[in-house]
């Protein structure tokens, strides 16, 4: 059970992306109410308070979109745990990519309590593959090749890190986070590989909350499921055709991001393999990082040598996977769609299904017509009461007159 001292303790869970971080958030967010009172305070009232936080803190959009409840969310959460006496977490991982004015903000709005900075990690093997199609999930056409050369590119000193690294170079981010702080308090928890004990990486995490990690419900499912190779490239294909199509992100998180990728859930099939060179500079980098993270001193939970990658992510490459597994996903996530919208393919005019019986390139051009269709169809309908909300007002300036 957490405890209460004259100086409160604030855990700052900053990262990585891809690191279980969803599966973290949900528990925690769900069991809100059962940590509050066991003493430790997972602040803000929506799954999203602590997004909208980060947004706040780093003063961003997030895909040029600003949610309403941005401004001021960051202090928000502050005061609820400047009126705490116990323990606190905020928990977002995108506040891995503050720069050092930000970090120095962030502690700064902070010093009312001990700030413990909490970092959790795998190998980047296992991370690239990951963060590239989470890329794919938030609109981008990158294709895998050139993600990965991206990436490579910045571990020069000559090439500015823009790809990958900004939110997962642990060194270099924990290095900018505990300027200030001394090592004994920043956390640096491993996730095993893959076969280990699920729920180990919660127990973990709770050792450091100083949390019972059995006492609360960790039952919250597929927090951010995966795609297979077939279903990445077919993603990437559906975005490179929304190009040029005026598509709020609120409609495309919603329909796409969480809707159909959701709603595909964790279909068998081959997953996103690491090319040979890729995993070879991989390695290098994670046998670098590791000796840069033991001489910091930080305290580690796990062992650092769980970041070293042991065996290469096989699978499929997603920029050539074979045409009928591209026709079988694409076909799949058109009926994900349609079931998921609540349509009939009449909905969409332009869209004409062809057999299964025709060629493979010819079903994966419907499905993704039929996508397109659907998520401008949902773009309509999410801009129709916004349009009807702005004749209404006109109107009543109309009947009222100009104000003076």
């Amino acid at each position: 059970m957490t405890g209460v001292s004259e100086r409160p303790t604030v855990f700052l869970h900053i990262g990585a992306p891809k690191s279980g971080t969803t599966y973290l958030q949900t528990i925690l967010f769900n069991n809100r109410a059962a940590l509050r009172a066991d003493g430790l305070l997972y602040p803000g009232a929506a799954s999203t308070s602590h997004f909208w936080a980060s947004q706040d803190l780093r003063g961003m959009a997030f895909k040029r979109h600003v949610e309403p409840w941005v401004p001021g969310a960051w202090h928000r959460l502050v005061d609820e745990l400047r009126a705490w006496p116990g323990s606190s977490v905020i928990d977002h991982e995108m506040l891995a990519a503050a720069t050092e004015a930000q970090v120095d903000r962030a502690l700064a709005d902070l010093e009312f309590a001990d700030v413990h900075v909490v970092w959790t990690s795998r190998d980047i093997a296992r991370q690239l593959p990951a963060a590239w199609q989470e890329r794919l999930k938030n609109r981008s056409t990158l294709t895998y090749a050139s993600f990965l050369d991206s990436v490579e590119a910045g571990l020069t000193s000559h090439s500015p890190k823009r790809a990958f690294w900004p939110q997962q170079d642990a060194p270099e981010i924990l290095a900018r986070w505990s300027r200030t702080l001394p090592p004994e308090r920043v956390h640096v928890g491993t996730i095993p590989p893959p076969g280990a004990d699920p729920s180990l990486l919660w127990r973990r995490f709770a050792g450091v909350l100083g949390i019972d990690p059995d006492a609360y419900d960790t039952n919250v499912g597929t927090s951010n499921p995966s795609l297979t190779a077939a279903e990445a490239a077919v993603l990437r294909r559906l975005n490179e055709s929304l190009e040029g199509v005026d598509v709020p992100w609120p409609v495309y998180r919603a329909t796409i991001k969480h809707g159909l990728v959701g709603a595909l859930g964790e279909h068998p099939g081959p997953r996103i393999e690491l090319p040979d060179r890729a995993y070879k500079w991989a390695g290098q980098w994670s046998r670098h990082a590791l000796a840069e993270l033991r001489e910091a001193g930080y305290r580690v939970v796990g062992d650092l040598r769980e970041l070293v990658p042991s065996d290469r992510p096989t699978g499929e490459n997603p920029d050539q996977v074979p045409a009928e597994h591209g026709a079988e996903a694409a076909t799949r996530m058109l009926g994900a769609m349609f079931d998921l919208l609540g349509k009939a393919p009449a909905a969409v005019p332009s869209l004409v299904l062809p057999s299964r019986s025709a060629p493979p390139e010819e079903r994966v051009d419907a499905a993704v017509t039929g996508m397109v269709g659907l998520v401008s169809l949902a773009t309509k309908e999410y801009l129709a009461p916004a349009r009807r909300l702005t004749r209404a007002a006109r109107g009543v300036v109309a009947r009222v007159g100009p104000r003076r």
